[in-house]
């Protein structure tokens, strides 16, 4: 299957068949010396308050949130995301799970039977993996964001982050579509990068939405709790 190439605004149709989606961010190595970008992607379930999308608010206070603010540990006793001992974290449910954090910006490649790494030899990576059918019925979107870590300490910010790009694949690993992160998003630091949106038949589409804010993770997730 080929891979389909959004810019801002388009939106891909999932398959009602596809019922698990793996997702995450992609970006280029950097050159020899240069800065290491510590990305950083957020996935959080939302409910449209009277259908509308303006009025987005977290399902069930953050049970369906795939963001480290989340995860239950001995500083956070309320957290709603078991965290697994490699490191990752998921619902309660078992229907979104976030792969163990890459704070090094290496990656780790797994190889395919034949020894081939497959799409993902060819950057970096921050991933979740979402089991639609297990969804609970009421969140009708999947909010994803981008944010890289410490991005004030270190005076980073998107416009220094190479070949940036959020890609959807199946339960197979098959790429399905792709957006590219452009230079617009220089001197900001935290994007809402795309949306996976319930259809009224069941099925899921994933749009790029691009939205850029100078606002920090904190301030996204009051909003979604207001």
């Amino acid at each position: 299957m080929a891979t389909f190439n959004l810019t801002k605004g388009q939106s891909f149709r999932i398959k009602k068949d596809i019922q698990l989606v793996h997702s995450g961010l992609v970006w280029e190595s950097p050159e020899e010396g240069g800065p290491t970008f510590d990305l950083d992607v957020h996935c959080f379930a939302l409910i449209h308050t009277g259908g509308d999308r303006t009025r987005a608010r977290l399902y069930n206070f953050g049970s369906h949130a795939l963001c480290y603010a989340f995860v239950r540990g001995p500083g956070n006793l309320d957290g709603s995301l078991n965290k697994r001992p490699d490191g990752s974290f998921e619902t309660d449910d078992g229907s979104m799970w976030h792969q163990r954090d890459d704070r090094t910006g290496r990656g780790v490649v797994e190889a395919d039977d034949d020894g081939d790494g497959g799409h993902h030899d060819e950057g970096f990576r921050e991933e979740f993996k979402i089991v639609l059918a297990k969804l609970p019925s009421d969140v009708v979107e999947l909010a994803v964001w981008g944010t890289i870590h410490d991005a004030d300490k270190k005076r980073q910010d998107f416009g220094g982050v190479k070949n940036a790009y959020i890609e959807v694949c199946d339960m197979a690993d098959v790429e399905l579509c792709r957006y590219q992160l452009t230079q617009e998003f220089a001197g900001k630091t935290t994007i809402h990068v795309a949306s996976f949106l319930k259809q009224s038949d069941g099925s899921w589409e994933f749009q790029a939405v691009g939205a850029a804010t100078s606002e920090g993770l904190g301030e996204v997730i009051e909003a979604y709790l207001r």
